[in-house]
């Protein structure tokens, strides 16, 4: 019998939602976000990342939001209904036993929710996997973050003094379809730690040809983290990679459609008008990753400029965003 945690952190938005933060609730969110606890750092050492091993950030921060800790009773009890979200993320920390804590919260949840839940996770083995599959997770995430192996040992691996390594990362998604299946396997990649978009799209073609979905995001710079003087990439860098992302994703475009110049940019051997339609629902601008994730102002502050929007586009937010792109004359 696993005994049940004491305490789990939830997105302040997360929070919010359940009432138990006050704030504005926010129609458009989608996804009710956990993460483990744990009184030590994660055991991992990644760069950008507060909750890392060598990080002075706080531990109730991931990326720019906070998360708060309550008593696991009282989340529980304040989860009544499914009404509010579509989805259940667990975000899990890297810490001695952070798998049987994950086991007893899909445990606990499931009694709750039929609704679905992922859990965003280092590499497993596959008798790991299996229980989280038997527990109730329906999908998992395995965030590779870098999309090169020399760039993921500098930021994530071995050069972080962390037991990540790029190939154990590829072995893991392949051990995740293996037990959740295709279209249930998910991987992170985080665009602005020192990439080309050469090397962006790549990676891109590498999970696609894999059938491993990918979620955005736009590095965020943390104090006290390794890279808190790094800058965020630049919009219309980041605008280029979401319609890449989008249309190798959705098959509307062959890989050899899609060049890179001589200067390293992204260029799409499309007619513009017919970009132009391709993009007019603005989908591809909003976030990506697992159904109904939409991660608020995850990577931004409301204010803006916004990457990733957390709903549907305006006519006026969709035109600015495809002429950020540089691909439409």
């Amino acid at each position: 019998m696993i005994e049940l945690v004491e305490k789990v952190r939830l997105s302040i938005g997360t929070a919010v939602q359940m009432g138990l933060e006050s704030g504005k609730m926010d129609e458009y969110f989608s996804t009710a976000f956990l993460m483990t606890y744990t009184d030590t750092k994660c055991s991992a050492n990644c760069a950008f990342c507060p909750q890392a091993r060598d990080s002075k950030s706080s531990s109730d921060r991931l990326s720019r939001i906070a998360w708060p800790a309550y008593n696991w009773e009282e989340v529980m009890e304040r989860y009544s209904s499914d009404a509010t979200f579509k989805r259940v993320c667990i975000q899990v920390l890297n810490y001695p036993n952070a798998i049987d804590d994950l086991e007893m919260i899909i445990n606990q949840l499931k009694l709750k929710t039929s609704l679905p839940i992922s859990v965003s996770i280092h590499p497993l083995t596959l008798e790991d996997m299996n229980r989280l599959s038997h527990a109730g997770a329906s999908s998992i995430g395995i965030a590779f973050d870098a999309c090169t192996e020399s760039l993921f040992e500098s930021v994530k691996g071995s050069k972080r003094g962390s037991f990540y390594r790029w190939h154990s990362h590829m072995e893991a998604l392949h051990n995740a379809l293996e037990v959740f299946g295709e279209g249930n396997v998910a991987t992170h990649l985080i665009v602005g730690l020192g990439e080309t978009e050469a090397e962006i799209l790549d990676f891109l073609k590498l999970m696609k040809r894999l059938k491993i979905r990918v979620g955005l995001f736009a590095f965020t710079s943390i104090r006290g983290t390794a890279m808190e003087s790094w800058k965020h990439p630049e919009l219309s860098t980041y605008r280029r990679v979401q319609v890449v992302h989008y249309l190798i994703a959705n098959d509307v475009i062959d890989e050899d459609e899609i060049k890179v110049t001589k200067k390293g940019l992204i260029r799409l051997n499309l007619p513009g008008s017919r970009l132009k339609e391709i993009l007019s629902s603005g989908a591809a601008f909003q976030t990506s990753g697992c159904k109904d994730c939409n991660r608020p102002y995850y990577n931004e502050r409301p204010s803006g400029p916004l990457y990733n929007y957390p709903r549907p586009l305006s006519q006026e937010e969709i035109a600015e965003a495809i002429a950020a792109t540089g691909l439409v004359d």
